[in-house]
């Protein structure tokens, strides 16, 4: 009995034991603190924070906001080791007892201590890939392709998936040739003249990243109707002095640069210079040219056959400085100095006949004509950028200021003269200085009111005023000089006025779907004033379009999306210019100041499927309508008065509106290592192209067109890398058959001393001297046959050096690659 009562007694014990350990409460508390950079004090966002219970093996992890700040809630009562880590710096560590639910904060603020790298010790290795396929965006990172340092912007485009770039250094996104193209995400008159000379100008050395949106969301410009292609200088953000050094020789392009990074606590200061050259090469032409006057039955015909000397050369300068005044606000001011140009000079052995609609020759003159053209660019940049982060993280408000202007001339003089003589019988001159101001105003607002839902808005206003002036002289054969032709000369001014504003909104539906969707208003206010005619008027317009992204996201790193653009093209300054270029009075080239802007509809259905992180395949059907649509347009002319002067057999190249245009299209990139040193590019584009043209009989043209790149990349051993890259494109029906396209290069890169020193060497076509393109045009009473050859073979070597002490510096929470550049580890 005694031994019961125990044994209850002892059971009783046990039950009330665990009773009154289930009903104590555990003492719990919250930890929370700051982490910020020991030098300039600037929060450390992404950081990440480890609690470990010394006394077990439990632990607790999070990751510190934009702010810097992070929190642990309802921590239990133990001893704690804390660990503050961040790439680049020294690892934080430090025990704490937790004693009671009074100790609720780590009093001090945790000051991460950067670890000191020097260039000639380490070499930093990024972990981006070369292509970066984004919900909205491609991202090709410039640095990682390491053959392409010793050239140009141009030839870093041709190897980004849904680009393409031609002979003469034209631009097409998924085939459209109205791409809007940015600088550091903002506009510049640069791009206002000529594109192909601008883009030629930029070493691919001063390079960070391009960025192409093929459908960009409401939040950005409704320019361009094939998108927008975003050029990401390089922009030091490294703590310490540090710089590069890239020279470029070679027997056809010639580039070198100069960048120089400096930054101490909180602020930084990037310079850079650059200069580049196409040198003197020449191009063999040959021409012929059947044409009939449908009033009169006579008959036109045009041999022509000739060389011309042609050469391009730029520079460009720049200063740059951020300025972190405190955790919330930022503050930057760029100014920079573009300068580019090309020039044009040959002669050209011209038969010029005439015949009667029964064969008769009525007119015959065989001439030698002298021409040289030329163009250059000076523009002068200025920006100022402020952000302010709000209360939430991620809350911001951001206000940019840009003022750019260009001082920009085309000029031409042509002379013609009998063969075998020495005197002229015709010729003609202009200058056409020019000057183009811009100022572009934008305020944006960021707020994400939840963890899934993110709201923008914004506003902004672009002022631009186009001043152009032509002074042209013809020649007198009686009087044996040049003379000025009041008829021909002229003056005239364009002032154009955008107000535009937007809303969007980014947010989940489910897991596995995100949403971006948003509208945009535009309004345009035009005026112009030509000496020449009074009565010009340009109406002003309003633009009102959505822009919608549909993400579903599948297991295994697939992704199906969905997007719709509406998007613009407002005529350009080389658009509207009514300049009359006749330096071949044969083929008379001249602007349109009554064109209107290009209105689009982009449909895009895209597949994405990741294979690890190496291997990516990205497949895009693309559907676009266009009307009006904007397209160069030539037109036959018995006979073509220009002021007082009258020319005959002409065609006239003109941009103009034509009706409209559909396109159907399937794009297919890929990338992919079938062996861990061997990487392999893939990118193919097919399309159906069918063109309403109000100005053409028959109206409809169809037709097919493919293109496509292939790059091989091997990195041996000890630094050593090489590449083949290669591509084709079938040409443009359009008037005829626009010349197809071929070209390959090789290129070889050794990198020595940890990546400090780097010697490369490139071959374009190296086995063949000219690249010869046969295309043919016809319209309305004329077709024609052109064989053009261009000495496109070059070989050239590059150096490029790196210097100075750096410590790597953390980047900034959440950047927006459009508004502010990415920065440079």
């Amino acid at each position: 009995m005694k031994k019961l009562i125990t044994t209850l007694y002892c059971f009783v014990i046990i039950i009330l034991g665990v009773h009154a350990q289930r009903k104590l409460p555990v003492s719990k508390t919250d930890i929370s603190g700051y982490v910020k950079d020991s030098a300039s004090g600037m929060p450390m966002a992404r950081s990440t924070i480890v609690l470990k219970n010394i006394n077990s093996s439990l632990s607790y992890t999070v990751t510190a906001d934009s702010t810097g700040h992070f929190i642990f809630k309802n921590v239990p009562i133990n001893h704690y080791r804390l660990l503050v880590s961040y790439s680049g710096y020294k690892t934080f560590s430090k025990n704490y007892f937790l004693a009671d639910s009074s100790t609720s904060l780590i009093t001090e603020t945790i000051k991460l201590v950067p670890a000191v790298l020097n260039l000639k010790d380490v070499t930093v290795t990024s972990t981006k890939n070369l292509v970066e396929n984004k919900p909205d965006r491609i991202i090709y990172n410039v640095e990682k392709d390491v053959t392409s340092q010793g050239g140009v912007a141009t030839d870093v485009l041709r190897k980004i998936p849904q680009v393409t770039v031609d002979i003469n250094g034209n631009v097409e996104l998924l085939g459209n040739p109205s791409v809007r193209f940015l600088i550091n995400g903002k506009p510049s008159t640069v791009f206002g003249n000529s594109i192909a000379d601008a883009l030629q100008s930029i070493p691919a050395s001063q390079i960070q990243s391009i960025e192409v949106m093929s459908n960009p969301g409401a939040k950005f410009d409704a320019s361009g109707t094939g998108g927008i292609i975003n050029i990401i200088l390089k922009k030091g953000k490294t703590k310490g002095f540090s710089g590069l050094v890239n020279v470029t020789a070679g027997t056809r392009l010639e580039n070198g640069s100069l960048n120089l990074n400096y930054k101490k606590n909180n602020v930084g200061v990037t310079g850079y210079f650059s200069g580049s050259s196409q040198l003197k090469t020449k191009t063999l032409t040959t021409a012929n040219r059947n044409s009939v006057d449908t009033a009169t039955g006579n008959n036109y015909f045009l041999n022509q056959d000739g060389s011309s000397d042609f050469a391009r050369f730029g520079y460009r300068a720049g200063l740059g400085i951020d300025w972190d005044i405190n955790v919330k606000d930022n503050l930057s001011f760029s100014i920079s100095n573009f300068h580019f140009g090309n020039t044009n000079t040959g002669n050209t052995d011209q038969l010029n006949t005439e015949q009667d609609k029964y064969g008769a020759t009525v007119f015959s003159e065989n001439s030698i004509r002298y021409a040289n053209t030329g163009f250059n660019n000076n523009t002068w940049e200025a920006g100022l950028d402020y952000r302010r982060k709000l209360k939430k993280d991620k809350q911001e408000i951001s206000f940019s200021y840009n003022y750019s202007k260009s001082a920009n001339n085309s000029s031409y003089e042509q002379s013609r003269r009998y063969p075998l003589t020495d005197s002229i019988f015709a010729g003609s001159n202009s200058s056409n200085p020019g000057k183009d101001y811009l100022h572009e105003i934008s305020l944006d607002y960021s707020d994400p009111l939840s963890k899934n839902f993110v709201f923008e808005t914004g506003i902004k206003s672009e002022i631009e005023k186009i001043v152009s002036n032509s002074d042209v002289f013809t020649f007198s054969q009686a009087l044996y000089k040049y003379q000025h032709d009041d008829l021909q000369s002229y003056t005239s001014t364009f002032n154009r006025q955008v107000l535009a504003g937007y809303i969007s909104a980014s947010f989940k539906v489910s897991k596995s779907l995100n949403v971006i969707a948003g509208a945009r208003l535009e309004h345009t206010f035009n005026q112009v004033t030509y000496s020449k005619n009074k009565n010009i008027k340009i109406p002003d317009y309003n633009n009102a379009g959505p822009a919608l992204t549909l993400l579903y996201t599948f297991k295994k790193l697939q992704t199906l999306k969905f997007s719709y653009a509406y998007r613009l093209e407002r005529p350009e300054y080389r658009d509207l210019n009514p300049f009359v270029n006749l330096a071949d009075p044969h083929n008379i080239i001249t602007g349109n100041p009554y064109m209107v802007p290009e209105i689009g509809n982009n449909f895009q259905l895209g597949y994405n499927q990741s294979f690890g992180n190496d291997n990516n395949l990205n497949i895009v059907f693309v559907y676009t309508y266009n009307s009006p649509d904007i397209k160069s347009f030539t037109t036959f002319y018995p006979a073509y008065k220009v002021g007082d002067s009258v020319y005959t057999n002409v065609n006239v190249i003109m941009r103009s509106n034509i009706a409209s245009e559909t396109r159907l299209g399937l794009n297919i990139a890929g990338s992919f290592k079938p062996l861990p040193k061997f990487n392999v590019g893939v990118n193919i584009q097919l399309y159906n192209r069918k063109t309403n043209n109000k100005f053409a009989t028959p109206a409809i043209i169809s037709g097919f067109e493919y293109r496509g790149n292939v790059n091989l990349n091997y990195q041996f051993t000890h630094g050593l890398t090489a590449e083949a890259f290669g591509n084709y494109n079938s040409g443009l029906r359009w008037q005829g058959r626009r010349a197809a396209f071929s070209s390959y290069t090789i290129a070889v890169r050794k990198q020595m001393l940890k990546g400090k020193i780097s010697f490369g060497f490139t071959a374009v076509n190296a086995f063949g001297k000219y690249l010869t393109q046969r295309s043919t045009q016809t319209g309305t009473g004329f077709n024609g046959n052109n064989i053009i050859q261009i000495p496109y073979r070059s070989f050239g070597i590059s150096l490029l050096y790196k210097f100075g002490k750096i410590r790597i510096s953390k980047p900034k929470e959440e950047e927006n690659y459009l508004t502010s550049p990415p920065i440079d580890n």
